[in-house]
């Protein structure tokens, strides 16, 4: 499996990893990623999860002051890192 996802990165091609409930996905995802030296970020999905949630957050700073944070999606994609999207079919569409 990991000698198929290191093809697809060498490709640029997106990997979707589909199988039986357990850890062996996630486990395969950091094996990737130790193995091509490659950070990772890992978001995990709910029925309750928004796009805000995915994109970026507003916080209020100090002086009342609101900014925006980039959530793990958008620092995965900025700086290249691997995106574990977990719990993909619990998500709403």
């Amino acid at each position: 499996h990991v000698s198929w996802m290191v093809k697809k990165d060498q490709l640029n091609q997106d990997m979707f990893l589909i199988g039986p409930a357990g850890a062996m996905r996630r486990w395969l995802a950091l094996r990737f990623c130790e193995l091509m030296q490659r950070p990772m970020e890992v978001v995990s999905l709910t029925q309750d999860t928004t796009e805000a949630d995915l994109k970026q957050r507003r916080e209020i700073g100090e002086g009342g002051t609101a900014y925006y944070v980039d959530q793990p999606i958008v620092t995965a994609a900025l700086r290249g890192y691997v995106l574990v999207l977990e719990g993909l079919e619990k998500a709403e569409l």
